[in-house]
Formats: C-alpha cells, sequence, structure tokens
C-alpha cells in the first residue's frame, strides 16, 4: 500500500471525525444517553446516526483490487459501544455490517460479521466499566486489539487463503492506525463534552 493511501486515510478520518463527533454530542439524544436519560427514541436516533457513520466509513474507504475496503466502518460502533453501551454498539453494527456485506467480494462475510461484533463488544466492556468513559490511550489499544480480532475473521472465514493473507498484510496496518486515531478524537471530544455538563 502507497504511502499516500494512508496519508489520504488518515486525513479523511481526522477531518470526519472532528465535523461527526462535534455534531453528534450536541445533540439532545446524545447528551440524554450518556448521563443515562435517553429514551427509546434516543436510542434509535442514536443507532441510525452511528450506523451511518459506519456506512460513511466504508464510503471513504480505500478499495483494494482484490474487492476489500480499507476503511473506518467500525469506528462508528465501537465508538457508539464504547460510549453508549450493548444496544446502540450492536445497533451501529448491524447497519454497518449487513450493508457492507450487500457490497459483496471475497471479504463481504468476515468485514459484515467483524463491524456487529465490534460494535457489540464495545458495549459489552462499556458495561463492565459501569457506563464510564474510558481514557484516550485506553480507547487506542481496544481498537488494536479488535481490528486484530477483525483481521483474524478474514483469515479464518475468507477463501482463497492466499489472497486473504495478502489482503490482511495490506489493510492492516492502516487500518489499526486510522481507526486509532479516530478513537483518540472521538473519545476527546466525548469527553470534553461530558465535563462541560452543559445542559441536557
Amino acid at each position: 500500500m502507497l504511502q499516500a493511501d494512508w496519508l489520504f486515510l488518515y486525513g479523511q478520518t481526522a477531518v470526519f471525525i472532528y465535523i461527526f463527533m462535534e455534531i453528534v454530542v450536541t445533540l439532545k439524544p446524545f447528551k440524554r444517553a450518556t448521563y443515562k436519560q435517553g429514551t427509546r427514541l434516543d436510542t434509535i436516533i442514536l443507532i441510525l446516526l452511528f450506523g451511518g457513520f459506519s456506512i460513511f466509513g466504508t464510503y471513504i474507504g480505500i478499495p483494494m483490487p482484490s474487492g476489500a475496503i480499507m476503511s473506518i466502518r467500525d469506528l462508528g460502533p465501537m465508538v457508539a459501544g464504547l460510549s453508549l453501551g450493548p444496544l446502540v454498539g450492536l445497533g451501529a453494527g448491524l447497519i454497518g455490517g449487513i450493508h457492507r456485506f450487500s457490497l459483496g467480494g471475497f471479504v463481504a462475510v468476515p468485514c459484515g460479521l467483524a463491524t456487529i461484533f465490534l460494535g457489540l463488544i464495545c458495549g459489552v466492556y462499556h458495561v463492565l466499566k459501569s457506563g464510564k468513559l474510558i481514557g484516550r490511550l485506553q480507547g487506542m489499544v481496544i481498537v488494536v486489539i479488535l481490528e486484530c480480532l477483525h483481521m483474524g475473521l478474514v483469515l479464518l472465514v475468507a477463501r482463497p487463503f492466499d489472497e486473504a493473507i495478502a489482503t490482511v498484510k495490506a489493510v492492516m496496518l492502516p487500518m489499526i492506525l486510522a481507526n486509532s486515531l479516530g478513537m483518540f478524537f472521538s473519545i476527546m471530544i466525548i469527553g470534553r463534552d461530558l465535563t462541560s455538563k452543559e445542559g441536557i
């Protein structure tokens, strides 16, 4: 993978995350949900928002010759799960994962499943942390671990195996770095909003 492609993905990640998260944290449904006062409608709205985030993360990704897409698709469900819990994380993951599956390609199934699983795993971790927002560095470490699981699922499911290995080698490092960067920015923005404690 050319370094220019890496930089392109990182640049889009930074711009997209800043714009998206700066808008989302000002919304009443997000504020209510983070203060454990969210309604069912709030939950649905947040699932749709972060699911849309995941889909857009696919579209701003970089298509590979193999049909794989080097993207930040997993980021929306992971941020949703870590900040809002398993229901929003899973819901956003289902939207992003089913959309990825619909695009086809030999890695469509493992990549779609990974997006769903990662949103759910992050949501479960949110519960284990009693709903407290984790630190930026901890969030980045979680992304590294989960993106490695994503790549492992590709190797386990995608065939032909040689092509799966080549794809993982090409996308693993840039995806880990881009998604980690996105998680850092997301937690920074959410944490700043929580500490400000502006009215719900």
